[in-house]
């Protein structure tokens, strides 16, 4: 990787995310694509596997095995379909990047989401099937477990500000834009996703509804 780039771009993307993202675009925008929705995709399933607490109802290995499997496309799709969103609401602020340079963007803007890969890992070897049920309420926990679950908590959180960070700027070097109209672009984005979720959403509400009267 080093050798088609001349330089580490998971590393130099956590410092240098503007200098990275044009070498990265003018290179090839889909570089490393695969392997950055793999990582965000298992990450994202993980977390949403915990939060639906989904181990009370399934086998702990098979909602590992199913969130490895679908974790490439899961992650290339919501990096897809956020980057569209991204895409269209930054050309009506003149943004001049294609849509493989914002998904792009946003792609490498989550490379220091492996740093979370290996934070899981070491959670789900303490924890095992725990960590996917009620966790923590209804766990009895010693205090070494309360630090280490507030040390991860806190390491995701401040990876999470990071990454936004790393997007803005990725963001405002693809697009052209200063990082004040990087922000409004994706708050832009932001409005128009809720919008039409919320569309989306009332719609299938008032078919369910409809099925449910008959």
């Amino acid at each position: 990787m080093k050798a088609l780039l001349g330089f580490n771009p998971w590393l130099k993307m956590w410092v240098k995310p503007k200098f990275t993202i044009r070498k990265i675009v003018d290179y090839n925008p889909n570089f490393r694509l695969f392997f950055l929705s793999t990582i965000y995709g298992f990450v994202s399933l993980l977390s949403s596997s915990q939060s639906f607490a989904l181990g009370n109802t399934l086998h702990f290995f098979l909602v590992l095995l199913i969130s490895l499997i679908i974790a490439p496309l899961w992650g290339y799709i919501a990096f897809s379909v956020s980057s569209f969103f991204i895409f269209v609401t930054g050309k009506w602020l003149k943004g001049k990047a294609k849509f493989t340079e914002v998904r792009s963007a946003l792609a490498w803007a989550n490379a220091p989401m492996i740093v979370n890969v290996v934070l899981w890992i070491l959670l789900l070897i303490i924890f095992r099937e725990d960590i996917l049920k009620d966790f923590p309420e209804g766990f009895v926990l010693t205090k070494a477990d309360r630090v280490l679950i507030f040390l991860i908590s806190l390491c995701q959180l401040v990876i999470s500000i990071w990454i936004i960070v790393l997007y803005i700027n990725a963001l405002a070097e693809v697009q052209k834009f200063s990082i004040g109209r990087a922000v409004l672009n994706i708050v832009i984005a932001i409005v128009i996703f809720a919008f039409v979720f919320f569309v989306i959403s009332l719609i299938c509400f008032l078919i369910m509804k409809g099925f449910n009267l008959r």
